[in-house]
């Protein structure tokens, strides 16, 4: 043997050494700096409940994987807190798990195949979505490392035909089907390659052997599935939505899933995610080299491994485009080893061609993944819930009401803003301390008295938005609050914005006006009152103004109110146009005898002059931007 045949084995041990210390460096780098997404913060909230507790509530609710990932982060957040990085602290650590594994597994399919298998590990390492969830506080990488130590009990259990990689392989997919009911994919890939096998070798107790492993391996999912109800409500939605018009084509969802799988980004996916489909060549490539050298090993009665990856790498994503389109990438990740194998493969094949083109395959693999973590680590945002959750808690005074829209919000609520004790909902549903909530539709007549009785006892109101249609897709809510109180001002994040509301009840008039003025024959201003600023104001001053409107006869156009305030010279120095009582009742909506109060909020700019200001109002038709009528003046600001 030569030297460098020698030496290879410490020489890949120490490179498999530094591809995990590297992958270790990139899921630990940062890990707490992104705020929870909602799935995390539900993971949080979850983990605080009684083992008991978390196992009845999988047991009965719908849409919710079996209890092995909350039980376990229930016992992980006793030991480490629940900060963002100890929550995404084991996830990382299974990714990172991940990398040493899937080299255990191909070395066993392919003990002669080094460089297949370090392209294999270099690839997962630097993938971007597993990086991606390797960060996030959810079960899939240690899912993916399940997978893998399955796919090992299973090379094991082939090839040496040993009772402990048997036991081991039913364990492995015990547990992995206990974190996540899609990893069923995988022990149905595991089971259509055992029976291929069989068939290969002719033997019926092969394929009797291999249908018992499998169905053995079912057997407590396929229990849990049979017997929860929360389950079978879920299958019921499901098996409803297949064939759905509402689902995307199978070309768009095709599309959007490899952009998932090869760059990442799975929320914000940014143009460059296209660069993803330069992996496509390279898996194609592999999966023929990888066929072709199988196809020569076989006549020597070596395993066909590559019908095993190419299942693993496509069955599960057939059936995604196939059945259910509505599945995200993070279900199936246990197919990503199987895609870097083919990948690799193709690199591999290239470079035992000529250096250049192993080159350009390795180019072709790694843009993807270079792109895609620098994304990452660059623009990609996975939730600014908790930005806005400090904007809140630095301005919120104590008597002030905080209303969810939608409920399903409140874990990430809890979460980031404990110390609010009461929430209102919008819908109105009671709470669960730890549970996510699907809120009924939004009923406006019960809506309504809710709002009305949150102005009466609070002097403000902060309206948290996030995932608004799912129960209010006409925005009754926000249409009716602008109706009713005085809309401040609202702020906008990435995937929630906050509004904060005035109540009339809790402000003064400080002058009125009963100006009486007529617009086209249609509107009448009867009486117009300035009121004092309020004591729980924000940093910018506002203007509040009550004006009240009589329809003399059916208004024949959706008019607009403009509030300005001017100065000496007559130039305006603020203005704000709107709808005489927001978008909830425009104009055209009302009848004659109509009588209807329009609540304004004018911001007033920093740093005006001190003097006399003039409130004017006036109206105007949107169509044509033409004034209706004369401005009124309504009242005088005096400054200082």
């Amino acid at each position: 043997m030569h030297e460098t045949e020698r030496s290879w084995p410490q020489r890949e041990a120490w490179l498999l050494a530094c591809i995990t210390l590297a992958a270790l460096a990139l899921r630990l780098w940062a890990l707490g700096d992104k705020g929870l997404a909602y799935d995390e913060a539900a993971t949080a909230l979850m983990a605080r409940a009684a083992p008991a507790e978390i196992i009845a509530f999988h047991w009965n609710a719908g849409f919710e994987h079996p209890p092995l990932w909350q039980l376990t982060m229930a016992a992980w957040s006793t030991i480490f807190g629940q900060r963002e990085a100890m929550l995404r602290l084991l996830p990382a650590l299974m990714g990172v798990l991940s990398v040493p594994l899937v080299w255990m597994w191909v070395r066993c399919l392919w003990p002669g195949e080094r460089a297949l298998r370090l392209w294999t590990v270099a690839l997962l390492a630097l993938s971007p979505v597993l990086l991606l969830y390797s960060q996030e506080a959810r079960m899939y990488t240690v899912v993916l490392a399940l997978a893998l130590l399955s796919l090992i009990a299973l090379c094991a259990a082939v090839t040496r035909l040993r009772g402990w990689a048997v036991a081991s392989f039913v364990v492995a997919n015990w547990l992995m089907t206990g974190f996540h009911y899609y990893s069923v994919l995988l022990i149905g890939v595991e089971g259509v390659f055992l029976l291929l096998l069989a068939w290969q070798r002719r033997t019926w107790r092969g394929a009797l052997a291999g249908s018992a492993v499998t169905l053995l391996s079912l057997i407590p999912i396929a229990l849990w599935m049979l017997l929860a109800p929360g389950f079978r409500a879920t299958v019921g939605v499901i098996a409803g939505g297949i064939g759905s018009s509402t689902a995307p084509s199978a070309l768009r969802f095709a599309d959007s899933l490899w952009r998932d799988l090869s760059f990442g980004a799975i929320r914000w996916q940014p143009e460059s995610a296209v660069t993803g489909f330069l992996l496509v060549p390279l898996i194609l490539l592999g999966l023929a080299a990888i066929t072709v050298s199988d196809v020569r090993r076989i006549q020597d009665r070596a395993i066909p491994w590559s019908w095993l990856i190419g299942l693993l790498a496509l069955l599960p994503l057939a059936i995604s485009v196939a059945l259910f389109r509505s599945l995200a990438a993070r279900y199936i990740l246990f197919i990503l080893p199987a895609l870097c194998v083919l990948a690799a493969g193709g690199i591999v094949w290239l470079g035992r061609r000529s250096q250049l083109l192993g080159a350009a395959g390795a180019g072709l693999a790694l843009v993807p993944a270079l792109l895609g973590i620098h994304y990452y680590f660059g623009p990609y945002v996975k939730s600014e819930y908790r930005e806005m959750a400090a904007f809140l808690a630095a301005n919120r005074r104590l008597d002030e009401a905080v209303m969810l829209y939608a409920p399903r919000q409140h874990l990430l609520t809890k979460y980031y803003l404990p110390e609010i004790e009461e929430l209102a909902t919008a819908p109105a549903v009671e709470l669960p301390t730890y549970w996510p909530i699907n809120a009924p539709p939004i009923v406006p007549e019960a809506m309504d008295g809710v709002i009305q009785e949150l102005l009466r006892s609070h002097p403000a109101l902060w309206l948290v938005v996030t995932a608004e249609d799912e129960v209010d897709a006409g925005e009754f809510v926000p249409k009716y609050l602008t109706a009713v109180a005085f809309k401040e001002r609202c702020w906008e994040w990435l995937d929630v914005n906050l509004c904060r509301f005035l109540s009339p009840h809790f402000v003064r008039a400080r002058s009125t006006a009963v100006p009486d003025e007529r617009f086209n024959d249609e509107l009448v201003l009867t009486r117009a009152t300035i009121m004092a600023p309020p004591a729980n104001a924000l940093d910018q001053a506002y203007l509040l103004v009550q004006l009240m409107w009589l329809a003399e006869q059916k208004p024949s156009r959706d008019y607009r109110v403009t509030l300005r305030l001017v100065d000496n010279g007559g130039v305006a120095v603020a203005q704000r146009d709107e709808l005489p009582i927001g978008t909830l009742l425009p104009p055209t909506t009302w009848n004659a005898g109509d009588e209807k109060p329009g609540y304004m909020a004018l911001p007033l700019p920093q740093g005006l002059a001190p003097g006399d200001y003039q409130v004017l109002v006036g109206l105007y038709d949107p169509s044509t931007s033409v004034p209706v009528g004369e401005f009124v003046t309504v009242g005088t600001l005096v400054l200082p």
